[in-house]
């Protein structure tokens, strides 16, 4: 923002800002001094005529604004009040100009992550980034390249404008774009440099942007434009998150095919964990029945309890699997159990079920014992992780969630096949709950029925994350995210910025979404660990130009499991 925007601030802090006004005024009086101020064009912005005792040029930013007079010293109060007025009112304009920016690259992320999504057809994305590209950035030419490292080939994926000569320049150009593609650089051209690249000279203008996944630089995204404009960076960073988008579109539609395999394979060694898992009954399960023995219990047992029930994920459980032959993926799932369960039965609770890739536990106790639990065995899996690291495997990321409540425990069968059971609504949210961990992105997450009934709360540390209607559920659930389980750093951070957040929630379901959206915002420039802060920034950018009914409160309806 330049001199006229300057300008225009600081006469609406002297002319429009009935408080700021006042202010000003109010402290004339009683400063008695009368003041005025000339812009540099010799315009009066205040007062008319010129005063002797003081007057001091007014600079900002490298920025001449005028020239401020007085009939006394005393006038610089007044001055350096005027300065600070000026300065909210400057920062306010900045604000509202971030914000603008950051919806618009929100809204059209989500635009194309919506088209993207809706196919698995590497051609089909391409043409749709190529497209999104055009209209975003405005452009007349595009290539979406991709490195087929097996025939060490470049190969054109889609293109848009006329060039006749692109397939047989690509081909004489195959080992610079090669080397462009795993470099792994997005750029913007310099003119003089286009001419001398038969692949872009029929262009005047170029910018480019790797396909990057992760570690791994899949192909290159080129724009140009026929006429010589200047792109700048905010337009390189959109095309550098269009081809990032696309980029891991592409790489999903890539792996479908042995995903399909992977998962058969996953959901094969799943159920023959589950099938073992069958096999036994928790003792605690058994006692809970008023029994002793397994061998004393008969077919149509029951009890009523008031438990808390927890459900443990292991997050990615796929790419770890991927690694890992079926052998090795028993024995490594077996060995996430057995670090975890110590720390279930310490609590006094018990796990009732294993879930191949995690499990459901039980807790009679109540909620305290259950969060203890799910604190200690998210610290426990960062030591964890350390060990793991020195041995170059993948860190083991876990979501949990927790709901209390009653349910039936009993024996369910036949008289050839008995097994125990637990029947109850308090298990389908638990389980809602935990796949909203991940959907939240936090380790650890709890109804605000669990957090009531927490007989030491002070014991840990909460974000209230708002109300949600999960699928099958007609009234709203609190949520509340447990910190005290994240890595040290992440908690750190969410703990110091726990008053930010809390404001940020109140902009939000007070229908302030721009005010919410910057506040999310700063929270998350601080760690972009903090998805959940990164989550309601999104949301708060949506809503931005939403229109709301009167009876909004903030409900989030979660359609799948």
């Amino acid at each position: 923002m330049g001199l006229n925007t300057a300008l225009k601030a600081l006469r609406y802090v002297l002319k429009r800002d009935k408080d700021a006004k006042l202010l000003l005024e109010n402290l004339s009086k009683q400063l008695d001094v009368r003041f005025s101020f000339q812009d540099t064009e010799q315009r009066w912005i205040w007062g008319d005529d010129i005063l002797t005792g003081y007057s001091e040029q007014i600079h900002f930013e490298e920025m001449d604004l005028g020239t401020f007079y007085a009939t006394s010293p005393t006038g610089k109060l007044v001055l350096e009040t005027l300065q600070l007025l000026f300065r909210k009112e400057w920062e306010k304009k900045n604000i509202g100009k971030e914000v603008l920016g950051l919806y618009r690259e929100i809204n059209m992320i989500y635009g194309l992550s919506e088209m993207i999504s809706e196919t698995i057809d590497s051609k089909a994305i391409a043409e749709i980034a190529l497209e999104e590209a055009s209209q975003i950035i405005g452009i007349t030419h595009g290539l979406f390249l991709m490195y087929d490292a097996e025939i060490d080939k470049v190969i054109e994926v889609s293109s848009l404008g006329d060039n006749p000569n692109r397939l047989t320049n690509l081909k004489a150009q195959n080992d610079l774009i090669k080397e462009l593609i795993l470099r792994g650089t997005a750029a913007i051209v310099p003119p003089e440099r286009i001419p001398n690249n038969p692949a872009i000279k029929h262009l005047k203008s170029v910018m480019y942007a790797p396909l990057k996944v992760k570690h791994r630089n899949l192909g290159i995204m080129i724009l140009g434009h026929q006429d010589p404009i200047d792109f700048t960076a905010a337009e390189l960073k959109l095309l550098t998150t269009i081809a990032l988008q696309s980029a891991a579109a592409i790489e999903s539609a890539h792996l479908y095919e042995k995903g399909l395999k992977e998962a058969q394979e996953r959901e094969e060694a799943i159920r023959k964990i589950h099938d073992v898992s069958q096999k036994f009954v928790p003792s605690k399960f058994i006692t809970s029945l008023g029994k002793d023995k397994l061998t004393e219990v008969a077919l149509g047992d029951l009890v009523e309890r008031e438990v808390t029930v927890v459900f443990v994920d292991i997050r990615d459980f796929t790419t770890i699997s991927e690694t890992l032959n079926p052998t090795d993926n028993f024995l490594f799932v077996n060995g996430f159990n057995g670090r975890m369960g110590p720390f279930i039965r310490k609590n006094q609770g018990f796990i009732m079920q294993y879930l191949g890739d995690g499990f459901m536990a039980l807790f009679p106790g109540g909620s305290q014992d259950a969060l203890r639990a799910s604190v200690e065995m998210q610290q426990a899996l960062q030591s964890y992780n350390k060990e793991r690291l020195k041995k170059n495997r993948l860190p083991v990321k876990v979501g949990i969630g927790m709901q209390s409540g009653n349910l039936i425990m009993g024996i369910t069968g036949d008289v050839e096949r008995l097994d125990a059971a637990i029947i109850a609504d308090t298990v389908n949210t638990a389980a809602r709950i935990e796949g909203l961990s991940k959907h939240f992105g936090n380790s650890i997450l709890l109804t605000g029925v669990c957090k009531d009934n927490l007989t030491n709360p002070e014991e840990f540390e909460f974000r209230y994350l708002g109300p949600v209607k999960v699928k099958g559920k007609q009234k709203p659930i609190k949520l509340f995210e447990c910190i005290n389980g994240d890595l040290p750093k992440l908690y750190k951070h969410k703990l110091a910025t726990k008053k930010t957040f809390e404001e940020g929630m109140d902009l939000y379901f007070n229908q302030d979404f721009a005010m919410a959206a910057v506040t999310f915002q700063r929270i998350f420039k601080r760690n972009d660990q903090d998805h959940t802060a990164k989550l309601f920034l999104n949301r708060s950018a949506h809503l931005i130009t939403k229109e709301l009914g009167d009876d909004w409160k903030g409900i989030e309806l979660m359609t799948t499991k």
